[in-house]
């Protein structure tokens, strides 16, 4: 039986009772149901630049998934270098910092072309491409600093971080998103 939500080992995982991994995994998915639920009111809060310009909408999903998706790489390459590894870790953020900034220049730089194109609006283009570099690059940091948060609240950083980061990382990156839109449109 698995007691309290203390930092399992692989095997305990992968071994653990129905019951005990739905104890265990549920309320971080709750969590995550509530993080969801800020990201829509702080959509709603920007419902009148919304009806100014609709092609916001559009980029909405890529804002959240990209952001998601290099937090989530960034936190699994992490967790798995966290149990396997001895390193410097204020070295290993900061080149994920500059790793993350990197990728999120790229794909700054190619979705606002994208956002460009779509709207036919070189602003929306902007606003796409300056919040993609911004909301990609904090979700690195985002992506190290809670599974570490976690493991120092003798939590397990492998059950936790996922639900909890990505509701984070879509809080973050869309009130990125509308900040930036606000003060370029």
């Amino acid at each position: 039986m698995i007691v309290g939500h203390r930092i399992l080992l692989k095997k305990e995982l992968v071994t653990a009772r129905f019951f005990d991994l739905i104890r265990l995994r549920l309320p971080w998915l709750i969590v995550g149901l509530f993080g969801g639920a800020i990201a829509g009111i702080i959509v709603s809060r920007f419902e009148l630049s919304l009806r100014e310009n609709v092609s916001l909408a559009f980029f909405i999903p890529i804002v959240a998934y990209m952001s998601d998706a290099i937090g989530t790489q960034t936190e699994t390459i992490f967790i798995r270098a966290l149990t396997d590894l001895k390193f410097n870790i204020p070295r290993y953020i900061t080149r994920e910092l500059v790793i993350g900034a990197t990728m999120g220049s790229v794909i700054g730089v190619v979705a606002g072309v994208f956002g460009y194109i779509l709207s036919n609006s070189l602003a929306v283009g902007q606003v796409v491409g300056i919040s993609l570099f911004l909301s990609m690059t904090i979700a690195t940091a985002l992506a190290c600093i809670t599974p570490l948060l976690l493991r120092k609240l003798k939590n397990d950083p492998a059950v936790g971080s996922g639900p909890f980061t990505t509701a984070l990382q879509d809080v973050v990156s869309l009130t990125i998103y509308f900040l930036v839109a606000a003060a370029i449109l």
